[in-house]
């Protein structure tokens, strides 16, 4: 009988989470912001209660057999560590659940977007880690990217159209989330990457060129796509060795990737300047990793999971 329930639990909160993601990244609804955080936390809850059946726990309050716990409670049940960076993104998703109905305005997505993003996929781990259950059977990993739509506004036009109450209201989130985002830089708690645009002299720190002309006849190069580094190239190296390690090991296969392993397989296929992989940035050096290297490292290894131990064995000759 309890069996029967984990999994019933189970597969509701992959319908919920699934939801949570097409809702989302649908652009006709415009109510994408509040009904993620819906779905995502019904996905969130039938997950945690599911575990804590399997462990044997109440999933009622005390004296109340006909009522369930919160998700919160769940929460500080499952995750007892409270500062963990999975249950802290959490609180926060629920927060903005809380609030939605009379406080969320549109132009938070891009306040919320880096939560969000890793909530997406510290689900999906934990869905792996406490079920064996993969749900990128379910929906391809690279459609768990949560897309944003809005079109950037000044912080004087949102308080022209919302009034004082709302625009404070969006102030203080703004200034909490950054401050929260710049202490702790996990990625289980948010992904979160800062583009940056400058005109720089020296040609060797260039990522791309014009010249200005006195004539003025076409000679600058127009700039026509600027990328979201925050969208493109979300993870970091070892973010990366983490989520391919953990698809392989999805797969049956027990190998963990270490940033040798890493940097081996950049090197024979010349990876770390294509900038579908790889981005660095201009201010910190630091490098950003795409999806799209998660996917060609994950199918690499899946087809020679000897790969490495070859490449080793080709650069000692």
């Amino acid at each position: 009988m309890t069996e029967n329930l984990i999994n019933n639990f189970l597969d509701k909160s992959e319908e919920a989470f699934l939801m949570a993601i097409e809702i989302y990244n649908k652009p006709t609804i415009k109510y994408r912001l509040e009904g993620f955080s819906f779905f995502i936390c019904n996905a969130w809850e039938l997950l945690l209660k599911a575990k804590m059946l399997k462990e044997g726990s109440s999933i009622y309050y005390p004296n109340k057999v006909d009522r369930t716990i919160s998700l919160s409670d769940c929460v500080s049940k499952v995750f007892t560590n409270d500062k963990d960076p999975v249950r802290k993104n959490l609180e926060i998703i629920i927060g903005l659940r809380n609030t939605s109905t009379h406080f969320v305005i549109k132009e938070m997505d891009s306040i919320y977007l880096p939560f969000m993003q890793a909530n997406v996929l510290n689900y999906s781990q934990k869905m792996f880690d406490f079920f064996n259950r993969d749900i990128t059977k379910k929906i391809d990993s690279s459609f768990m990217s949560l897309v944003i739509n809005n079109e950037e506004m000044s912080d004087e036009e949102i308080l022209s159209r919302y009034g004082d109450n709302i625009f404070s209201r969006y102030s203080k989130i703004k200034h909490e989330s950054s401050q929260l985002i710049s202490s702790n830089s996990n990625e289980k708690l948010a992904i979160q990457v800062d583009l940056n645009v400058k005109i720089v002299k020296d040609i060797s720190e260039a990522k791309t060129t014009f010249r200005i002309a006195k004539e003025g006849e076409e000679a600058v190069k127009i700039i026509k796509e600027l990328k979201d580094t925050n969208l493109t190239h979300c993870y970091n190296q070892k973010r990366v060795r983490e989520i391919v390690s953990d698809n392989l090991r999805r797969k049956g296969i027990n190998k963990k990737i270490s940033q040798y392993d890493l940097k081996l397989i950049c090197d024979k296929f010349n990876l770390k300047y294509d900038e579908k992989y790889f981005y660095q940035h201009i201010l910190t050096k630091s490098w950003g990793c795409s999806q799209q290297l998660v996917d060609f490292l994950t199918d690499l290894l899946l087809k020679n999971e000897n790969i490495i131990d070859e490449l080793k064995r080709e650069l000692k000759k």
